[in-house]
């Protein structure tokens, strides 16, 4: 009889923790000025879920679900973890306090209630931004990849031009901004350009991205939510009139896709359950109406087409004869500056003139060309007197008015009186001003050093004295570089390890995003320090040549690249402590392999 009523007992008291270890939360935060809004049930075998009622809200996307299944192995001890998560991205109707209610879900025949959330809304989706490398853009959340074998329409996925203006003059400059959309749920994780184009007709300068990153946004269109960023500008030159063809591109993207039909073994050492889909994109040819500069064109027109200020003045005062002067132009604007010669200066008849050195001071950006010319005319005056430099005009285009407009220096007036310098001395000076050397004075004395005598031997003593200690100085400076070069390598690796310490996977409330990018800056600085890498080099590519060249395993080089895409992939992600431990030890093995091996090679 006793021992009856102790097995009710144990079975209603393992009933009852089974059912206390079942949990069912809901959350909602902000992502880029509009709500994800999650539900997540720990378990997997789950029906039944009815959403709380969401009409303060504009559903863009969801409810999308995901199911997740961790196991793992911490000293010696096997957990094995499983959630699902319904989860909607909204955007308020109205401003103001909101409260969402419960939602419910069936799990092994229970029902369970989630608790109501609230939170205070802006209406409208305002346009947030994310940092994404141009070599991996994690443009979708982790928990709402499509499934392995979807087809990745042109309605997922695409690419699409929009010029600053379709109707310019000729030499009006046109910017070209490529961005790509990807409907939320596609993983993109990379796009690269299949080959730049061939503007026929046109002078293009590629635009480098800001910080060389990529600027993404959410959007809503044709009833779907997409991530919006730019990958490419152009700023393209017409350069002759009529209609002109800005040609198709292709980009070639890498698209992540979850696989729920992988094992956990796999699914742990292979990036958490994902696969990748390589889709090929074309972006359409583009018309460009060119209309001809307007005719008569003035005699002295300069062929620039923008708007521009000009400035003259002298760089020397107190000139005299036989002095080597300097007369400067300074054109400055916007416009096809890149295309400018140097104006005509009609200097006095009795001053020998040169022709102009022009420094180039412009830089691009999406207004345009902008910046300036600076024109540097040497002249050199012959006789004493008072002279005039006259008024310099400069013609340009102005597309914003349509018009020739004449822009013109103010004359320079200036006095030349008696020099000291002969017509050989101003031929020596333009010479070296010529060849960029400086003016070498030979003296009465290079006898002492004749061949064989004492002034000679000493010479070649000290030569071969100096030779000896600049050679050990080297092999010092050589060996300390050694020893330098060793000592960075090991402050890298001790650094990489003191930045993982602050990713700590059981602090409470602590943001995905702020945890994995902690751990990509731990992996990225490692790199960056070990190698002597700019900012700029940080691509996917380069790491893995320098890697291979270091005779890197390329199984521990695709190791490395998975912890760094689910560190992007998981920005979006629910919080789940078991992923956060796993990529934490995953990265800290991967860089202890790698740091190993460096070692050995050195």
């Amino acid at each position: 009889m006793l021992l009856s009523h102790l097995a009710t007992l144990f079975i209603a008291l393992f009933a009852c923790i089974n059912a206390c270890a079942q949990s069912f939360k809901a959350n909602i935060e902000e992502v880029g000025g509009y709500y994800r809004l999650t539900f997540t049930v720990t378990s997997s075998d789950v029906k039944g879920f009815t959403p709380p009622s969401l009409s303060a809200f504009e559903v863009l996307s969801g409810p999308s679900t995901f199911t997740s299944s961790n196991y793992q192995i911490v000293n010696g001890r096997a957990s094995h973890n499983e959630s699902t998560t319904y989860t909607y991205i909204l955007s308020a109707r109205k401003s103001g306090h909101i409260t969402i209610g419960a939602a419910t879900v069936q799990v092994n025949g229970r029902t369970l209630h989630s608790r109501p959330v609230s939170l205070h809304a802006q209406s409208g989706g305002n346009s947030g931004t994310s940092n994404h490398s141009s070599a991996s853009q994690n443009n979708t959340s982790y928990d709402q990849l499509q499934q392995a074998g979807s087809k990745v329409t042109q309605h997922d996925l695409f690419i699409d031009v929009t010029p600053s203006r379709t109707k310019v003059y000729e030499q009006e400059a046109i910017l070209l901004t490529y961005r790509i959309h990807a409907r939320v749920g596609v993983g993109l994780s990379n796009t690269s350009l299949v080959q730049k184009p061939d503007f026929k007709g046109l002078i293009s300068q590629e635009l480098p991205l800001p910080g060389n990153q990529i600027q993404t946004t959410l959007e809503h269109r044709n009833g779907a939510t997409y991530r919006t960023g730019t990958i490419l500008q152009y700023l393209v030159f017409p350069q002759h009139s009529g209609s002109i063809t800005i040609p198709s591109i292709t980009f070639d993207c890498a698209v992540v896709q979850q696989d729920h039909t992988m094992d956990l073994a796999d699914a742990f050492f292979n990036g958490g359950g994902t696969i990748g889909v390589q889709v090929r994109r074309s972006v359409a040819p583009l018309k460009i109406q060119v209309s001809s500069l307007p005719m008569p064109r003035p005699a002295n027109f300069s062929g620039a087409v923008g708007k521009f200020n000009i400035k003259g003045e002298l760089l020397n005062s107190h000139i005299k004869t036989n002095d080597v002067a300097t007369y400067r132009i300074t054109l400055s604007g916007l416009g096809n500056l890149k295309l400018i010669t140097a104006p005509t200066v009609n200097f006095p008849k009795d001053f020998d003139t040169f022709d102009a050195k022009t420094t180039d001071n412009t830089k691009v950006n999406t207004d345009g060309l902008h910046g300036q010319l600076t024109f540097d005319y040497t002249f050199v005056p012959r006789n004493v007197g008072d002279y005039t430099i006259p008024a310099t005009d400069f013609v340009f285009f102005d597309s914003a008015t349509g018009t020739y407009r004449t822009i013109r220096t103010s004359p320079v007036k200036l006095h030349i009186s008696k020099g000291s310098q002969s017509n050989a001395d101003v031929d020596k000076q333009l010479a070296l001003l010529k060849s960029d050397i400086r003016n070498c004075k030979s003296t009465e004395h290079s006898s002492i050093l004749a061949w064989g005598s004492t002034s000679y031997v000493v010479l070649n003593i000290l030569l071969i004295v100096i030779s000896i200690v600049l050679w050990i100085l080297v092999s010092i400076w050589n060996r300390k570089q050694h020893d330098t070069s060793l000592h960075n390598n090991s402050r890298a690796y001790k650094n990489a390890m003191r930045t993982l310490r602050l990713a700590d996977p059981t602090a409470k409330g602590q943001e995905n995003g702020k945890y994995y990018s902690t751990i990509s800056q731990a992996i990225d600085n490692y790199l960056a320090t070990y190698f002597g890498l700019q900012k700029s080099d940080m691509n996917r590519d380069s790491i893995r040549h320098l890697l291979q060249d270091k005779h890197i395993d390329d199984t521990v080089i695709n190791n490395l690249f998975e912890v760094t895409d689910y560190c992007q992939y998981a920005e979006f992600a629910p919080n789940n402590d078991a992923d956060k431990v796993q990529t934490l030890a995953k990265a800290k093995d991967v860089i202890k392999l790698i740091d190993d091996a460096l070692k050995n090679k050195a």
